[in-house]
């Protein structure tokens, strides 16, 4: 059955919640790094991190951009409707990267004002909303992956086009482009964008020996990407295919039928405030990232330590700010998660 008309079953609702959830935590262990002289000394909070992150972490925003994708193109028969979810899209994506962008550039114009000097205008708007000096990141690195789905959506009538005439062919096109091109960064987005567009209701179908095939896959090439090395750019798309579609079957293998959201009130209070997460988990998570080692020492330990709860603190934390938010200023908190 093809997404175009897919039916959203309560089930899959609750899946899409509780996979972007889990998802969300992977991008924390993500974030949270190591100075640059414990990357250089210290092998066990490195060995740990590549554990979690670097395992993990790198199917956290291929797996965002999947859902997104499902979900822009769910219910779309006609070209005209993707018109109308562009127009839904600059209220629940554009005007929140808006408003993020803002928010960060304040920050570090406190922070930093140095960072700003001699710079025009024009500048530094590229930079807060692009590129800041060659990164390929916006200042406020974490809203690149919100900066490409602005693009990507900015680019839907095409994708929809491809996607109805060529169907798989698609991704076929988009893989080698993205193999092609000197600048891949949204192309990358694109391709699970549409990926999930054509599968992610499909998935469920696969035999539960297959998806312990395709987690098997998926372990060997990131043991194989981080012991012996391989060009990313092109074997990379077979490692994050065969790691998100293992990990999103995983939950039918695990998840009981039976299992209800709302059964689980923390997990359910949890999955409302997801996007909210993702925009203003900077700076905190830094700083409690960097707290643990100066109270307890900088010693080899207690950076393991911090990288491992720092992002299970800040959880409760970044919960009760939405929370309190929503709250205390449901308008305010609507416009810059877009209604979320």
């Amino acid at each position: 059955m093809s997404n175009f008309a897919a039916v959203m079953t309560t089930r899959f609702s609750e899946k899409l919640k509780v996979v972007s959830f889990m998802a969300i935590l992977a991008v924390f262990y993500l974030h949270a790094t190591f100075p640059e002289e414990v990357l250089a000394t210290m092998t066990v909070p490195v060995m740990v991190r590549q554990c979690i992150a670097d395992v993990f972490g790198h199917c956290a925003v291929p797996m965002f951009y999947a859902i997104s994708g499902f979900l822009f193109f769910r219910g779309i028969t006609q070209l005209p409707q993707v018109f109308g979810k562009i127009r839904k899209r600059i209220r629940t994506l554009l005007i929140p990267f808006v408003i993020a962008v803002l928010f960060f550039t304040l920050l570090f114009l406190v922070k930093e004002p140095a960072r700003f000097a001699g710079q025009s205008f024009w500048q530094i708007l590229y930079a807060c909303c692009y590129d800041d000096h060659g990164t390929l990141m916006p200042m406020a690195y974490h809203l690149w992956f919100l900066r490409d789905l602005v693009i990507i959506v900015a680019f839907s009538p095409l994708l929809y086009l491809l996607r109805r005439y060529l169907s798989y062919g698609c991704l076929v096109l988009l893989v080698l482009l993205y193999w092609w091109s000197p600048y891949t960064l949204f192309l990358y987005g694109m391709i699970w964008f549409m990926t999930g567009s054509l599968v992610l209701d499909r998935l469920e179908r696969l035999p539960r020996w297959c998806v312990w095939c395709l987690l098997g896959v998926f372990l060997f090439l990131v043991w194989f990407r981080l012991n012996v090395g391989y060009a990313w750019k092109y074997l990379n798309i077979l490692e994050i295919a065969s790691g998100i579609t293992g990990l999103w079957c995983l939950y039918d293998s695990v998840v009981p039928k039976d299992f209800e959201l709302k059964n689980v009130p923390w997990l359910n209070l949890a999955c409302q405030f997801t996007f909210f997460l993702y925009l203003y988990h900077e700076p905190l998570l830094h700083l409690l990232m960097k707290a643990i080692p100066a109270a307890l020492g900088h010693q080899a330990w207690s950076y393991t330590l911090s990288f491992l709860v720092s992002p299970l603190l800040f959880l409760p934390i970044g919960l009760a700010v939405g929370y309190g938010l929503r709250r205390l200023m449901p308008r305010l908190y609507g416009v810059i998660t877009g209604g979320r």
